[in-house]
């Protein structure tokens, strides 16, 4: 003990452990890793990771790390929700768009922090009510349609609609935004009838009627699963 000049500090240990033989064993660990003390302070801060987090062990937390990543990632692919989206989805209200976030596969293609202001809901549903008068007028000039009973069951569909004396749903979009986002489940149910057709608009040409075949050649879509 006479050999050590610092008697200051050597008194405090003294006072502060009374089993010097483990500070002793503490010292040698030091000194044979000096990067201990590092480790030991990273493993406190892990353990408070843990805590934070709520989880079990280190491979729990680097799933939870992991997901979190793909999460900020798939975020950072998502686009920004505007009129032409608005558009493509047939969306007319912010109660419909809330609705539609909550379809998977919606929520997972579009930000859900966007705000679309009232006018452009107002614009849609301007947009739609042109479609819908559009195609009525063009299948009225068509002599194998009969629209004397058409009626609006939904938004977007219209029904009480004779096709070569058949009756036959009539689906509609405008196509101002040259894309359609089939969404709702009333033309989901209405073109799963055979009869059903889909028509678009996009204000300045002719309406036509979207037909299987013109999907399949310009989405490349090749594998129909049948049941």
């Amino acid at each position: 003990m006479n050999t050590i000049q610092d008697k200051e500090n050597l008194y405090k240990v003294m006072r502060t452990c009374k089993d010097l033989s483990k500070l002793a064993e503490v010292a040698k660990a030091i000194e044979d890793d000096p990067e201990i003390i590092e480790k030991i302070q990273g493993a406190k801060e892990i353990n408070n990771l843990l805590e934070e987090f709520k989880a079990d062990d280190i491979s729990d937390l680097k799933t939870m790390l992991r997901l979190a990543q793909g999460t900020l990632a798939d975020d950072s692919k998502k686009i920004e929700i505007n009129q032409e989206i608005l558009l493509s989805l047939g969306v007319t209200s912010i109660d419909e768009l809330e609705k539609a976030l909550n379809d998977r596969g919606i929520s997972d293609k579009f930000l859900h922090s966007s705000k679309p202001t009232v006018e452009m809901f107002l614009a849609v549903q301007t947009l739609i009510a042109r479609t819908k008068e559009n195609v009525l007028k063009h299948l009225k000039s068509l002599d194998n349609y009969d629209c004397t009973d058409a009626e609006e069951l939904a938004t977007t569909v219209i029904g009480g609609i004779k096709k070569d004396g058949l009756s036959i749903y009539i689906v509609i979009r405008p196509s101002d935004n040259e894309e359609v986002i089939i969404y709702y489940s009333s033309e989901k149910d209405a073109l799963d009838n055979p009869s059903a057709e889909l028509w678009i608009d996009n204000g300045f040409e002719k309406p036509r009627c979207l037909t299987l075949g013109k999907v399949l050649k310009t989405t490349g879509i090749n594998r129909i699963p049948v049941n």
